[in-house]
């Protein structure tokens, strides 16, 4: 069996939080496009990246011209944010912290971020209510999880079907994975436990004084090009939305909200 530090240095090496590049730049195009017409006309936002990891979308905030706090637990990945994003030292800092304790004011900031790291936080309505005490009046809250209704998965590798098992059978499978198979979760301490459906996610943002937006909520049908221009009919302004709602909860990898707070 590889010790603690092994399995650290594997981490460090292989995981892909830790090595990824920076997020593509189309796609993180098409995200602000996407909830442009919730954010507050402020120039420049101030945006809280909450797990954001070695930088790879805080560097692209940064790059639109917001000013961005990152926070994550992890100190190794810190440095490499800071290092990766030392051109842009003027608009970025980043936090050693906690995503259920941050160690900020609330409510000041226009965008927050919770991108891929909420099935991995063992109390996930703490860290939502958290996430949500930093948006300020008018300011958007981002959220993107895992999705319990789609089969395949990046998160245990090479299990399709996985979230699908129940759940007391997928607590043993991880169990096992955890002590003698690391490699099938990029050798973390902290894997997924959490698979969302998207309602009870909707409920705790709602409760939290949240305007929540579905993904599929926000689709323009003018988004939809080429051979996908076909599904417009099954987007929320078609004839058969609800038909389009049930097939996006399966299609879509991940649950992704948008959840403005009323100025």
């Amino acid at each position: 069996m590889t010790d603690a530090s092994g399995l650290r240095e594997k981490y460090l090496a292989n995981n892909p939080i830790a090595v990824a590049a920076p997020a593509d730049q189309a796609e993180f195009r098409r995200e602000l496009e996407r909830v442009a017409p919730l954010l507050p006309h402020r120039e420049p936002l101030r945006v809280l990246d909450i797990g954001c990891g070695t930088g790879r979308v805080s560097i692209r905030w940064c790059e639109s011209g917001a000013r961005v706090t990152g926070v994550d637990m992890d100190p190794d990945f810190a440095a490499r944010a800071r290092e990766r994003l030392r051109e842009h030292a003027a608009r970025f800092r980043v936090v050693v912290g906690d995503a259920t304790r941050l160690p900020l004011a609330p409510g000041g900031f226009d965008v927050v971020t919770l991108l891929a790291l909420l099935e991995h936080v063992p109390d996930w309505r703490r860290a939502v209510t958290e996430a949500a005490r930093m948006v300020a009046p008018g300011g958007v809250f981002m959220l993107t999880t895992t999705n319990r209704r789609h089969p395949f998965q990046g998160e245990v590798r090479g299990f399709p079907f996985y979230p699908w098992l129940p759940s007391r059978l997928r607590d043993r499978v991880l169990s096992w994975i955890m002590e003698h198979r690391r490699d099938l979760v990029n050798y973390t301490d902290w894997p997924a436990v959490h698979w969302f459906d998207g309602g009870e996610i909707r409920d705790l943002l709602v409760s939290l004084g949240l305007e929540p937006h579905s993904r599929f909520d926000l689709l323009r049908p003018e988004s939809l090009t080429g051979a996908r221009a076909l599904g417009r009919w099954l987007l929320p302004s078609g004839p058969v939305s609800g038909l389009g709602r049930f097939a996006h909860s399966f299609l879509s990898r991940g649950v992704v909200f948008y959840a403005r707070r009323p100025a």
